[in-house]
């Protein structure tokens, strides 16, 4: 994935070295956010985990089921046995009065990160602009050198 991007292909880079590409945790507040919404079973929800967005391929489903049992062990969710209709029982699961506090934590928490992320990435563009702090990226030069 990262060794066919743009960025990857513009620096010569084999390989993201950055040190948290994934944002495993998201998934938790992601969960509680959709089970806040309306209760779910986990392949709806790992649905819903694709829509959002939170990566290119499809969530892991063990990750989703490991995150789903630490809440439900947390009391953060409940579930039950859906056995009616057809098909095989599927596991509902639904917010509880612990979880939407832990959502709203997480909401915070979230802000707080993006207000400081959004800092750096506003002193990173205004160091960079111009691209007059750093050399060219490695690799093929065309017309012949680095400005």
């Amino acid at each position: 994935m990262f060794e066919s991007s743009h960025i990857a292909r513009k620096y010569g880079m084999k390989k993201c070295e950055c040190p948290s590409g994934k944002m495993t945790r998201f998934v938790e507040p992601c969960l509680l956010f959709f089970l806040s919404q309306k209760p779910s079973y986990g392949y709806e929800l790992m649905k819903e985990l694709n829509l959002f967005g939170l990566q290119k391929t499809k969530p892991d489903p063990a990750m989703v089921y490991r995150t789903l049992c630490y809440l439900e062990k947390e009391k953060y969710v409940s579930s039950k046995w859906d056995t009616k209709g057809t098909g095989p029982a599927k596991r509902n699961y639904e917010i509880t009065l612990k979880g939407l506090s832990l959502l709203h934590v997480w909401a915070k928490t979230i802000l707080e990160r993006k207000q400081v992320l959004e800092k750096f990435l506003k002193k990173y563009k205004n160091s960079f602009k111009n691209n007059k702090k750093y050399p060219k990226p490695a690799g093929k030069n065309r017309g012949g050198g680095q400005k």
